[in-house]
């Protein structure tokens, strides 16, 4: 959480600094359903990897991890409400609304980010963010980049990515341990 402040009170001083426009980010235009059902299908296969061949693929939808993410791990501790996640072509896009009793900063977020995997490794880049209409500068992005990479290592661990491919509406994963 501590993180959290930190990067939105950077961002809020870069964005009164640097007088930024007003801007969006384009997402897909198609609705992603939230059902408790597409969130307990990927609990399944969350549950029901098999690496019996030393290795496992899993592939979600947009429906499935925007679900999951809405109905199964949204809590008071994460300061975004009404995330949806759109896949795209190498793309991960997202979006939701910063609450303000939680970050100095609120409104409207959405971001796009690039995922790619190097040398077994998830490799995330945000090539752009949005918040409350006001682009997030190069700078931040680039400090953004560097945490989400910080987790992803924290959060994989020992298991090698082997193949990533992010289509339109579903992302597969194939990792090994």
């Amino acid at each position: 959480m501590k993180r959290w402040i930190l990067f939105t009170l950077i961002l809020v001083l870069t964005l009164s600094m640097t007088g930024c426009s007003k801007t969006k980010v384009d997402v897909p235009d198609r609705e992603v359903p939230i059902s408790q059902e597409a969130a307990d299908r990927l609990e399944e296969k969350l549950t029901h990897l098999d690496f019996s061949s030393g290795q496992a693929t899993l592939t979600v939808t947009e429906s499935e991890i925007t679900s999951y993410i809405n109905l199964k791990l949204l809590d008071e501790d994460i300061p975004i409400e009404h995330p949806t996640i759109w896949f795209e072509k190498g793309k991960v896009y997202v979006t939701g609304k910063l609450r303000k009793d939680t970050l100095p900063v609120g409104g409207d977020a959405a971001l796009i980010v690039d995922l790619s995997v190097q040398d077994g490794d998830l490799h995330i880049r945000v090539e752009k963010a949005v918040i409350g209409g006001i682009p997030v500068p190069g700078k931040v992005l680039d400090k953004l980049t560097d945490l989400a990479n910080e987790y992803a290592s924290a959060q994989i661990g020992p298991w090698t990515i082997t193949q990533l491919t992010v289509e339109t509406g579903k992302a597969t994963v194939t990792v090994r341990r």
